[in-house]
């Protein structure tokens, strides 16, 4: 009996899976100064990924700009008011699920001013 050759064939294989955020970061800006948050994500295929402040979603307008390229989203404030300040959440989705980062919100907050001296 002869024994043929075994056939080799390479096969490439895609695990698809949901997102996780692997990366989010609170800044800390100055009124009148620029401000950017910052969320990335795990997932096959890449996420689609959305801004909250509070329970409002955000679009880019009015001083605002998202920006989302792979796996990661910038939310930039161009010119930092009081009204900026608060929590914001990045919302990563997937055909294979959404997560919100587990409810840890980025935060805008107001960078501690320097104290004048007295004389």
């Amino acid at each position: 009996n002869e024994v043929a050759s075994a056939d080799v064939k390479q096969v490439r294989v895609t695990v698809n899976y949901p997102p996780t955020i692997t990366e989010s970061k609170s800044n800390e800006a100055a009124t009148g100064r620029q401000a950017l948050l910052r969320c990335e994500a795990s997932a096959v295929p890449t996420p689609d990924f959305e801004w909250y402040r509070d329970d409002t979603r955000i679009n880019s307008a009015n001083g605002l700009e998202i920006k989302s390229t792979g796996s990661q989203s910038l939310l930039m404030v161009a010119n930092v008011t009081e009204e900026h300040y608060g929590n914001y959440t990045c919302v990563a989705a997937n055909k294979l699920g959404v997560t919100n980062g587990e409810g840890r919100p980025r935060t805008l907050s107001q960078r501690p001013g320097c104290v004048g001296s007295t004389r």
